[in-house]
């Protein structure tokens, strides 16, 4: 993503970018390696990003950028997993969206 212009944009952008990566790992934090890269630590000795295979990113902006995303990606893939939930369609539920879905009608 390219950074924008205005500095009060950017700066809540990254703000945002911060924030959700915190929500799931609250010890996160920025890290350089020794080639000048950047890359968000999440605080237990892994990156954010690596099972994804998201490579270091040249500015600290990116470095966010890029975790924000793959804890985005991540919840995707958790909440459309087929094995999240037994088989068994809970009652409950399948009523309610059987309602919902009548009412359209």
């Amino acid at each position: 993503m390219k950074k924008p212009i205005d500095t009060k944009i950017a700066k809540r952008k990254f703000n945002a970018f911060k924030r959700k990566v915190k929500k799931r790992y609250p010890s996160a934090a920025t890290q350089m390696t020794s080639d000048g890269m950047f890359y968000v630590s999440d605080g237990i000795g892994s990156t954010v990003g690596e099972e994804l295979f998201i490579p270091p990113q040249a500015s600290v902006w990116d470095a966010w950028y890029w975790a924000s995303r793959s804890v985005q990606i991540n919840q995707n893939f958790r909440r459309t997993h087929p094995l999240r939930k037994e088989t068994a369609i809970d009652e409950k539920k399948f009523n309610r969206v059987s309602r919902r879905n009548t009412r359209r009608k």
